[in-house]
């Protein structure tokens, strides 16, 4: 049986034997699924219906039987769709009449953000012997926290055999959910996966048979309001919104270890966490404001961090992220994996100034951080101001310096060249060169947006502007960068044929000095082709003809000579 440090899967050379094929007495195969206990199967719920009866086969297990299996209705959650048409719940276990030696079993691991390469073992149409598809995650789907797969390859589509399949992860080599097939078992471009923490949030008896950090420490947690259960409204506001990734990165806050704001925040991480969130635990907060309601899947992990030293905290955070090697912050990094993580009692921890400075790493890394301080002082000055305020204000800076890059180096650069050379027919370089001087007009518009916007504007909570701001301002420095080097080109171009007009003239006129009549049309086209060159701007196209024709004539042979003069 697959423990704590033990792998799911030694080698995809064999088939595992928690790999269970269920089938119908009469269909045949009608999907996969997860041994977890001797006598508990997990599948996906549209697989099976309460009160039919279904088949097992194990074929990791040799001269193992059929087992005959059924599903009570407790224990069947069958898929349904939000008021957001966001699908959820499709799970089930089925209970097996005669169970099987524990050995064969297989524990859920919780792991935080998945991501990368996994594998799964399923059961498509004519293959009841099964074969292993290789798909990569690309990220989280809908309120529910559903995973999307990307096949590896075409042949490794989603099938209606591969439901209720364990999806292994390549990292960890655990099984860290099951397959969900979608758009009614139709072969789909991507797959959709229910990751642990999701099944438990809709099966919580399968955290029997599951290991791996929980992602919320039970010290930040919270039930139904008891003492000290009344709702900061403001703060839950704030709270609800860094959870649904607006504003700064990174939340330096003052939580003091009781009262009204200390139960906000445990409210908010417990609602914002995918396992815990769940209808028994939510049904208590259906009337408070909608805006102080957080999503599931919010964060990653919630550590108390009081008496921790900054290696204790980096373990907990590698451990969440399935980190087998050595846990370094620079491991942590490498992965470049995005991280959302709440530590509370930053100021209580161990190390607290080594502590800050790992956190400062992972926010240079891309992490997003709830860091909470029970008192305020000067630690939580520094931290709020070197995790905060002093980047933020940087980041407004460089955008300042990036618009004054644009109106007064690029935008004239740009001008300069339209005087010397038009930008020909092109449609798309045409558009391209609209939307370029457009984008110094725009540019000019919110300099001065920004030289009388109020300094609310710039607060962490209104960081989504400068993130706007930020993006339109790279792809307008882009559209002009491309339109500067389209029309540097063009002029490298009339440079190259003013320099072969001028070069060919005398060598012709030389050679052809007794051919009066020759000499003075050749002079004429020689004219004609440098008023185009010289003129302003430089109409290329006219002038590339022009060249053109004048070339041919000084290397075209008169009638009677066989070289060209």
């Amino acid at each position: 049986m697959t423990r704590t440090g033990e792998r799911a899967v030694t080698s995809l050379l064999r088939m595992p034997s928690w790999i269970a094929r269920i089938e119908t007495p009469d269909e045949g195969v009608i999907g996969a699924g997860v041994l977890l206990a001797p006598d508990r199967v997990l599948t996906a719920a549209h697989v099976v219906v309460p009160g039919q009866p279904y088949v097992v086969h194990f074929a990791g297990v040799p001269d193992a039987p059929s087992v005959p299996a059924h599903v009570l209705p407790q224990e069947h959650v069958p898929q349904r769709e939000d008021p957001f048409g966001d699908r959820s719940g499709d799970l089930a276990l089925l209970r097996l009449d005669e169970p099987l030696p524990a050995q064969h079993t297989t524990w859920l691991y919780r792991r935080a953000t998945p991501h990368g390469p996994v594998s799964m073992y399923g059961f498509p149409v004519g293959d009841d012997a099964g074969r292993w598809h290789d798909a990569t995650l690309v990220g989280g789907r809908g309120r529910d926290s559903q995973v999307q797969l990307r096949p590896r390859t075409e042949g490794e589509l989603a099938s209606p055999g591969f439901s209720g399949a364990g999806v292994v992860d390549h990292a960890t080599d655990r099984v860290i959910g099951i397959v969900l097939s979608v758009d009614e078992g139709r072969p789909t471009a991507f797959t959709y996966m229910s990751p642990t923490e999701t099944i438990l949030r809709h099966l919580p008896q399968v955290s029997a048979w599951t290991y791996g950090a929980e992602a919320v420490d039970r010290t930040l947690r919270t039930g139904t309001r008891g003492a000290g259960g009344e709702l900061d409204v403001g703060f839950a506001t704030e709270l609800a919104s860094w959870f649904r990734g607006e504003g700064w990165p990174v939340l330096v806050t003052v939580v003091p270890p009781r009262g009204p704001r200390a139960w906000t925040l445990k409210r908010a991480i417990t609602l914002a966490d995918r396992e815990l969130r769940t209808e028994r635990n939510t049904s208590a907060f259906d009337h408070d404001p909608p805006e102080t309601v957080p999503p599931a899947g919010g964060h990653d992990l919630a550590l108390d961090v009081r008496g921790m030293t900054a290696a204790q905290v980096t373990d907990r955070i590698a451990e969440r992220l399935g980190v087998r090697a050595d846990p370094l912050p620079e491991r942590l990094g490498a992965l470049r994996v995005p991280l959302a993580a709440v530590l509370a009692g930053i100021d209580e921890a161990a190390e607290p100034d080594a502590l800050l400075g790992l956190l400062d790493r992972l926010t240079q890394q891309g992490a997003r951080l709830l860091l909470v301080f029970r008192h305020r002082h000067d630690r939580f000055e520094q931290a709020a101001e070197a995790l905060v305020h002093r980047p933020l204000r940087d980041r407004w800076t460089r955008l300042s310096d990036e618009l004054g890059c644009i109106h007064d180096e690029l935008g004239p650069a740009l001008e300069e060249r339209r005087d010397r050379v038009l930008p020909g027919p092109d449609p798309a370089t045409l558009r391209l060169l609209t939307e370029a001087e457009a984008a110094v007009r725009r540019t000019r518009m919110l300099s001065a947006w920004l030289a009388h916007a109020p300094d609310r504007d710039r607060e962490p909570l209104r960081a989504d502007l400068l993130f706007t701001f930020e993006d339109a301002v790279e792809r307008r420095r882009q559209r002009l960068e491309q339109a500067i080097t389209l029309l540097d080109t063009r002029l490298r171009r009339r440079e190259e044929l003013l320099g072969r007009v001028t070069a060919t003239w005398p060598l012709f006129r030389e050679r052809n000095a007794t051919d009066t009549d020759r000499t003075m049309k050749a002079y004429r086209l020689y004219e004609e082709v440098l008023a185009h060159l010289q003129q302003t701007p430089c109409d290329l196209d006219r002038s590339e003809a022009a060249t053109t024709h004048f070339l041919t004539y000084c290397t075209t042979p008169p009638p009677g000579r066989e070289d060209p003069p």
